[in-house]
């Protein structure tokens, strides 16, 4: 790509579908939302750190419970149970949830993926993005749901069977990685779920596998949450790739000390002819893009996808879901979202 101009700027206006719905929380869930709650600094000092250490000390002595959510699907509402110890489950009740987690990403990938097409959600956790595309009344295709920890691949499996949608999410309990093999995983806070780290020291062993040797069906879109190891997945990914050049959204932190870290994922794909966009929003004005979301009440907004380049990286902000397009496929992915 020679250059970047305003012209390049997609601009997608989108309702946000949200298909959870809360029933019930346990105390151990309602105390997580008072300890993670975006406070003042008084409110913070008085109600979160305390909070944040009964939420502790509650795990600690092996305090769960069981929360309820419905999910809304065409033509019923199933009532699912969920494992409060889990506290990716956050994205159900968390205020800064709110009106839907992850906001610029769920309504990307809402839109990005298809009706009738294969979609790879690596790093699933409990299944938030598989679920919210699976549930889309209008989805035919297929969803491939990957989560390698033991714990956590047990909910992901809980609430697909609970769903009834064990006949469209496939859940694997593999880490996707640049090799066939075995490693170990541990949560690198001890805490939270979805900070679960492969090579961590920690005595549980997961399997390994390359995405070119599982023998699924080829992807339209993936997304790639693998903290910190999305060089390794897409390392092993390289055959589908460049065969069936898919569309892929992948995290991606700022790391200073190790810039390679954070770059050698977008030279990857840069030297396989990919695009880089970031999700934004648009604020007042068209030309106005900003990262806070700006959504009316009703779920209504403008999301952006805003390019950049491989050397713009570090100026942007410290955590990105980055957003990877086949150069020739970037009229298409224009007319998906426009």
């Amino acid at each position: 790509m020679s250059g970047i101009s305003n012209d390049d700027v997609i601009r997608c206006p989108i309702s946000l579908r949200n298909p959870f719905a809360v029933e019930r929380l346990p105390l151990l869930s309602r105390v997580h939302s008072a300890a993670f709650r975006i406070r003042r600094r008084l409110s913070k000092r008085f109600v979160g750190k305390p909070a944040k250490k009964l939420f502790r000390l509650m795990l600690s002595l092996g305090m769960g419970g069981k929360g309820v959510f419905r999910l809304t699907l065409k033509d019923s509402a199933p009532r699912v149970a969920f494992n409060a110890r889990n506290t990716q489950f956050g994205a159900l009740y968390l205020p800064q949830s709110r009106p839907i987690y992850e906001p610029e990403t769920s309504a990307l990938l809402d839109a990005l993926v298809p009706d009738s097409s294969v979609f790879f959600d690596v790093g699933a956790n409990w299944g938030w993005y598989s679920l919210l595309i699976a549930s889309r009344p209008s989805f035919t295709g297929k969803v491939h749901a990957f989560e390698p920890f033991p714990a956590t691949f047990h909910d992901l499996e809980s609430v697909v069977r609970q769903s009834g949608l064990d006949n469209v999410i496939a859940c694997h309990d593999i880490a996707l990685a640049e090799r066939d093999g075995e490693s170990s995983m541990a949560f690198s806070d001890g805490v939270q779920s979805g900070l679960a780290r492969l090579g961590e020291a920690g005595d549980t062993k997961v399997a390994m596998a390359r995405m070119d040797s599982l023998g699924l069906a080829a992807p339209d879109v993936i997304k790639i949450d693998a903290e910190d190891h999305e060089l390794e997945v897409l390392q092993g990914a390289t055959a589908i790739i460049d065969s069936a050049r898919p569309f892929i959204v992948f995290e991606n932190w700022l790391h200073r000390d190790n810039p390679a870290l954070t770059l050698d994922p977008i030279a990857l794909l840069a030297a396989r002819n990919y695009r880089f966009f970031y999700p934004g929003w648009v604020g007042h004005s068209a030309d106005c893009i900003q990262m806070a979301a700006n959504v009316s009440a009703d779920g209504k907004g403008v999301l952006a996808l805003v390019p950049f380049l491989a050397a713009q990286r570090f100026q942007l902000p410290s955590q990105l879901n980055v957003v990877a397009v086949p150069e020739e496929r970037f009229g298409e992915l224009k007319g998906r979202l426009v």
